[in-house]
């Protein structure tokens, strides 16, 4: 069985929005209609944990303004109006990550999951584009003081990863982006050698993530990967067949190179004509290719 975690605490705060909501549509399919071995689990154990990641990794004016509120302006750098939830909530969407972690690592299983999104962008002073904070940077130093020294982030979100890619300098990590939009552009630093961002359009995509996964191949072997596997390409054109063979590429590489791998959701809208069924069903084919491909 592989732990895919989730628990109300995912939708605590009052700003209505995907980031805020879409975790507990994808938790009701999933147990509507179970997805082989994987299993809902709840983190909150995992809780105390991460505040103590959140401390280190975050400054501390910052997070005291997310719990308390007291600084309006950097309790909303993220985008959302600030009430007590949100603090409950982006909590709960890192002790996920760190749950995950913890599975993989020092648990049985080989990969595991969460509904979390609201990551990537977040850096160690301030929120940005609807992450509060990084549980990318938090999962990795979570990986890092179980041991594991090769750590690699791969982040299909539609926007560039350029929170994470600041916030984990400090841990020497690889991280590849493949995104299709210009947001959060960031560039390696000139002692990394090994980091890359792409671009691209959604008629080139898959060959764009190929040559990433090559890429990781040539690197690694890794102790530890996360897979940060935004559904907003599907925002910028990229198709749901598109994305499911996307999923698929992944899944396969990770359970062909017998790394213990992190999945969170990250991003996935329902803008225009999407709906809330399809961005579940798109969420959904992520974990089940992950339980096919084990």
């Amino acid at each position: 069985m592989s732990n895919l975690y989730f628990n109300n605490q995912y939708t605590a705060c009052e700003h209505a929005f995907d980031t805020t909501r879409k975790s507990a549509a994808i938790a009701a399919s999933v147990l509507e209609r179970p997805i082989e071995s994987v299993i809902i689990t709840d983190p909150t154990a995992s809780t105390l944990a991460t505040e103590d990641l959140l401390r280190r990794l975050h400054q501390r004016e910052y997070v005291q303004a997310v719990r308390t509120g007291d600084n309006r302006a950097l309790a909303e750098s993220q985008g959302f109006t600030w009430d007590e939830g949100v603090y409950t909530m982006a909590v709960a969407h890192n002790s996920g990550l760190v749950a995950a972690t913890d599975a993989v690592l020092l648990g049985d299983d080989r990969w595991a999951g969460s509904l979390s999104s609201g990551l990537h962008h977040a850096s160690s002073t301030s929120g940005s584009g609807y992450c509060t904070f990084n549980g990318l940077a938090v999962a990795a130093q979570r990986a890092r003081d179980h041991g594991a020294q090769r750590i690699l982030v791969i982040d299909l979100d539609a926007h560039c990863g350029g929170g994470t890619y600041e916030m984990t300098r400090h841990l020497d990590l690889v991280q590849i982006d493949v995104s299709t939009s210009s947001f959060d552009w960031w560039r390696p630093t000139d002692d990394d050698k090994e980091s890359d961002l792409e671009f691209s359009a959604p008629e080139d995509y898959l060959p764009k993530v190929q040559r990433a996964l090559q890429r990781a191949t040539r690197l690694g072997p890794w102790d530890f990967v996360l897979y940060n596997a935004g559904m907003d390409p599907f925002n910028s054109g990229v198709s749901s067949a598109v994305l499911r063979t996307r999923e698929q590429m992944v899944a396969e590489w990770t359970a062909n190179a017998g790394v213990p791998t992190v999945v969170t959701i990250a991003g996935g809208y329902t803008w225009g004509d999407v709906t809330m069924e399809q961005l579940v069903g798109l969420h959904r084919s992520t974990f089940e290719e992950f339980a096919a491909a084990a």
